[in-house]
C-alpha cells in the first residue's frame, strides 16, 4: 500500500522592529471599525451603488486590514454581509456586470472563498471571470489592442480609463493564481501593459488618464487619442493595480519583467512630483502650484503610498522609495494637518479629497473639482485609499490578541486523521470547535474540545473521508466571541501518484502546511526560493515507510512576496508557488 507522507512547516516572518502599538490603535482598525459602525447593515448604506466598485473598494480595503489583524472577524462578517446581498446560495450575482466598475466586488468573493471555503463565492468569481476571459466572454473591446471598454452602457464606447485596470485586472490575476488559470493572468498582464504603453509619458514618468482610439471624444488628442492630463487618483488606481497584479504573476511569466519595469518607471515620476513640504501629491500631479486651484489630493496620495511601500516590500522597487512613502504617510496621518481628524462620533474622518469624476477636457477642470468635506460620511474613494495605505504602513506590529493560532497541522493515517493546533494565549478561551467539510461548500461541526489552558491541542477524526476533507478550528472565548483558524485540506493519497499540496495559499498568518503524497522512501531536499531567485531555506529530509514528520522553520529575514517551494530527490522534483502576504 502506498503511504502518504506529510511535512508540515511554519513560515514565521518576524517584524524587523518592535512596535508597542496594538492593532486597535492603528488607523487601519479605527477606520474599519468606524465604517462598520456608521454604515449598517452594509457599506451600501453609504453609497447606494449596489454591486459596484464604490462599495468594493471599501470591502477590499477591509480585506487588507483583516489580513494583518487576524482577530478582526467583524470586518470579515461585514464584507460577507455586503456580498451576500447580491450573491445567492448558488453563487448567482443578482446585478448585471455592464462595466469594469461593476466587476470589482468579485475580488471580495475570492477573499471570502479563501477564508470560508464556501463554493458559492468561487462560483460568483468564475462567473465574473467568464464575462471577460475565455470562449464565452462577451464584454466589448476596442478594435485596436482588444482592450476592455470602461463601461458597456452606450456612453463609454471605445473609452479606456486607467481607473478600470484596478477595477478588474487584480481580480483576474488573483483568480488565475488561485485556480491555475493562465488565461486570466495573461489577460491582466497584457491589457495592463498595453494601456501603460499607450498612455505613459517617458518625459515625466507619469501616465495620462484616458484613451479613445476612435479619437471622437472632446478630450482625445487627434493623433494619439490620449487625454492630456495626469490625474492623481487615476494614476493611483493604475499603480496600485500594478503591484497587486504582480503579487500573482509567476516569476517565469514572459512579461513579468516588463510589468516591473513599467512600475519602476512610474515610481520615478511619483518621486519627482512629490510636494517637498508635505510629501503629498497634487490633484493634477505635474502642475503643482502653477495651476490655479490645484490642491494636495488625499486619495491619490494614499494610493501612491500603498504602491511604493508594496513595491519596496516585494523587491520590485529600490529601498530608496521607502522614505518617499513614509514622508507622505507621516503627513497624512497627523491629525494636526487636518487631513484626517476625529469626528464627534469618536471615529476618524477624511476632510478633503477629489470627488468621483470622469475624464476632463483640461487641467483647469480637474482642479475645479473641489475637495470634499463631508463630516462623518466621507465618500468611499477617500476611505478605500486610506485603508490601503494604512494596511501596508502600519503593519507588521507585535500583537497581543487573545486569539492567535500559532499553528494548525494534520497527520493522515490509513484509518483516521489527527489535527494538531496551538494557540498563543489560552487565558480567555472557553472551547475549540472542530468544523469539517467534505464538499468545499459548507462546514459542519465535527467535534469539540474544552480549553484547558495548555495552548496545545489535538483531535482525531475517526471517520474515513474519500478524496479531500477540509478542516478549520473555531476558537470560542468566554464572552462568546470567536475566531476561525485558516482552512487546512487533507487529501487521501492515490496509489502511484506523487504530488505536493500547500495550504493555505496565499499565506496571511505566516503558517503553511505542505503535504507530500506518494514519495518513495529515500532522501530529499526541500528548498524555499524567493521569486528573485534568492534561496531563503534549505533542509534535507529522509522519507521512510509510514514516516510523518513536523518541521518548524523560522524565516526571520524573509519579506512578503512570491516564493517557490521545491522538493527534489530520487528522480522526483515537485514545485509549488507560494504567496506570502
Amino acid at each position: 500500500m502506498k503511504t502518504t507522507f506529510s511535512v508540515f512547516f511554519y513560515l514565521l516572518l518576524a517584524p524587523s522592529v518592535s512596535i508597542s502599538q496594538t492593532s486597535a490603535d492603528t488607523w487601519s482598525a479605527k477606520f474599519s471599525t468606524g465604517i462598520r459602525v456608521r454604515y449598517t447593515p452594509t457599506i451600501n448604506t453609504l453609497t447606494n451603488k449596489g454591486w459596484e466598485y464604490s462599495n468594493g473598494i471599501i470591502t477590499h480595503g477591509m480585506e487588507k486590514v483583516f489580513n494583518q489583524v487576524p482577530d478582526s472577524v467583524s470586518y470579515r462578517d461585514y464584507i460577507q454581509a455586503y456580498i451576500d446581498v447580491y450573491v445567492n446560495g448558488s453563487g448567482v450575482i443578482s446585478q448585471a456586470i455592464v462595466s469594469l466598475d461593476k466587476a470589482h466586488p468579485a475580488i471580495s468573493c475570492l477573499f471570502l472563498y479563501e477564508k470560508l471555503g464556501t463554493a458559492k463565492y468561487q462560483t460568483a468569481a468564475t462567473t465574473t471571470r467568464n464575462i471577460f476571459v475565455g470562449a464565452s466572454a462577451t464584454y466589448p473591446k476596442t478594435a485596436i489592442g482588444n482592450i476592455f471598454w470602461h463601461k458597456n452602457n452606450g456612453l463609454y464606447n471605445n473609452i479606456i480609463l486607467i481607473d478600470g485596470v484596478y477595477m478588474l485586472h487584480p481580480f483576474l490575476a488573483k483568480y488565475g493564481s488561485l485556480f491555475g488559470d493562465n488565461a486570466a493572468i495573461d489577460t491582466a498582464v497584457n491589457q495592463t501593459l498595453f494601456i501603460y504603453n499607450q498612455l505613459y509619458d517617458p518625459a515625466s514618468h507619469l501616465i495620462r488618464h484616458a484613451w479613445n482610439p476612435t479619437k471622437t471624444e472632446a478630450w482625445a488628442d487627434p493623433v494619439t487619442g490620449n487625454s492630456s492630463e495626469v490625474w492623481s487618483r487615476g494614476m493611483g488606481w493604475f499603480t496600485m493595480a500594478m503591484v497587486d497584479i504582480l503579487k500573482y504573476v509567476p516569476v517565469a511569466h514572459p512579461k513579468r519583467a516588463q510589468l516591473i519595469t513599467a512600475l519602476q518607471n512610474l515610481a520615478i515620476g511619483i518621486q519627482t512630483y512629490q510636494d517637498a513640504a508635505t510629501g503629498l501629491w497634487y490633484q493634477v500631479v505635474d502642475r503643482g502650484t502653477g495651476l490655479t486651484n490645484n490642491y494636495l489630493e488625499t486619495s491619490g496620495s494614499a494610493m501612491f503610498i500603498y504602491t511604493l511601500k508594496t513595491g519596496v516590500d516585494n523587491g520590485w522597487l529600490s529601498n530608496s522609495y521607502l522614505p518617499v512613502a513614509q514622508k507622505a504617510w507621516d503627513f497624512l496621518k497627523n491629525t494636526g494637518n487636518a487631513k484626517i481628524t476625529i469626528h464627534t462620533d469618536t471615529y476618524p474622518k477624511i476632510n478633503d479629497f477629489c470627488p468621483a469624476t470622469g475624464v476632463q477636457t483640461s487641467a483647469a477642470n480637474y482642479a475645479s473639482l473641489a475637495s470634499v468635506d463631508v463630516p462623518g460620511t466621507t465618500h468611499p474613494h477617500g476611505f478605500g485609499a486610506i485603508l490601503m495605505a494604512a494596511s501596508v504602513m502600519e503593519f507588521p506590529l507585535l500583537s497581543t490578541l487573545p486569539v492567535k493560532f500559532v499553528s494548525l497541522s494534520a497527520k493522515k493515517y490509513s484509518d483516521h486523521t489527527t489535527l494538531f493546533w496551538e494557540n498563543e494565549d489560552d487565558a480567555e478561551m472557553n472551547y475549540y470547535e472542530i468544523e469539517k467539510s467534505t464538499t468545499g461548500n459548507s462546514f459542519n461541526s465535527a467535534g469539540k474540545i474544552i480549553s484547558n489552558q495548555s495552548k496545545k491541542y489535538k483531535w482525531t477524526d475517526a471517520e474515513y473521508t474519500v478524496n479531500t476533507a477540509s478542516y478549520r478550528i473555531k476558537a470560542v472565548m468566554n464572552d462568546g466571541s470567536f475566531e476561525y483558524s485558516n482552512i487546512i485540506a487533507v487529501k487521501n493519497s492515490v496509489p502511484g501518484i506523487t504530488s505536493m499540496s500547500v495550504t493555505p495559499n496565499p499565506v496571511t498568518n505566516r503558517i503553511i502546511n505542505v503535504s507530500l503524497n506518494g514519495l518513495k522512501p529515500g532522501r530529499y531536499k526541500l528548498t524555499i526560493l524567493h521569486s528573485n531567485g534568492l534561496q531563503v531555506f534549505e533542509k534535507n529530509i529522509s522519507i521512510a515507510n509510514e514516516y510523518v514528520s513536523t518541521e518548524q522553520i523560522n524565516l526571520s529575514h524573509a519579506a512578503t512576496g512570491n516564493y517557490y517551494i521545491v522538493i527534489h530527490g530520487n528522480g522526483v522534483k515537485l514545485a509549488q508557488n507560494l504567496i506570502v502576504q
